[in-house]
């Protein structure tokens, strides 16, 4: 998704692209529509070759791929880090220069959503808002504070298949107590989704706004936002809590895989 929202809108050359990957069938794709992008003979072939490296790997093998390109890598090489719970400190073992980590989201594939970055203080500010600019071809770009990258993870690239789940619960309640079809209620509740996504962002209204404009005192829609201001919190303490404990959980077993190959006792 990210090499071809660059090449597709033109923020990249195809000859510039260098990749390496385990699974050349899943290029295929790419390269009936960009046949001069390159493939590396390996990973430590590849980071000789570039300048800018995008790491688009799991967690541990993210470890593991660091631990096998560290020898290559250029001083000044910047590295790019799409790795979730792979904190820039465990990336600084293996590479001190400069690292940008990205969340990037599944909205993307429609340039829209929030792609969400973080720089290390060796990341120079013009290559730091070349790399902003880079990532706009999937939509907005965001830059944070990494201690928050957890949670704003949860409202960027987790958050599509939590809004989808939340609009699936909606139309099977309104399922459960009419005789609407399944297909009836997710065309109304996804539809209305998108309205009000619109009215949010394009338009820029407030909540209060369309509070006001929908929920009528005393009427029906007051009666279930009511309802949704009374649940909902305590819905969504518990989501961010959970996940942030899962966070933590990968970020244990990230530490004790660099441990490992760094030939630490953990």
């Amino acid at each position: 998704m990210i090499v071809r929202g660059l090449l597709d809108k033109k923020f990249l050359e195809p000859e510039d692209v260098r990749v390496s990957t385990r699974h050349p069938a899943a290029l295929t794709s790419l390269f009936e529509k960009y046949p001069s992008v390159q493939v590396a003979e390996n990973n430590c072939t590849l980071v000789r070759q570039c300048s800018r490296v995008l790491l688009c790997t799991k967690p541990l093998d993210t470890i593991r791929v660091l631990s096998e390109i560290s020898g290559d890598l250029q001083e000044d090489t910047h590295l790019v880090s799409i790795a979730a719970c792979l904190p820039m400190e465990q990336i600084a073992r293996f590479f001190p220069g400069p690292v940008t980590r990205v969340v990037p989201s599944l909205t993307g594939e429609m340039s829209s959503g929030v792609t969400l970055l973080c720089h290390n203080a060796a990341v120079t500010q013009s290559a730091a808002k070349e790399t902003d600019d880079l990532f706009r071809a999937l939509g907005n770009v965001v830059v944070i504070d990494e201690e928050n990258i957890d949670v704003a993870t949860d409202l960027t690239s987790c958050g599509p298949a939590l809004i989808a789940v939340l609009i699936d619960e909606f139309a099977r309640a309104a399922v459960r107590h009419s005789t609407l079809s399944e297909e009836q209620a997710h065309l109304l509740a996804v539809s209305t989704l998108s309205g009000t996504a619109r009215l949010l962002d394009e338009q820029g209204y407030p909540v209060e706004t369309i509070l006001r404009r929908v929920a009528t005192p005393g009427g029906i829609t007051e009666e279930g936002v009511k309802q949704l201001q009374s649940d909902m919190p305590r819905v969504y303490d518990t989501l961010i809590q959970r996940t942030l404990a899962k966070y933590g959980l990968r970020k244990t077993d990230v530490r004790a895989e660099a441990d490992r190959l760094l030939g630490r006792e953990f």
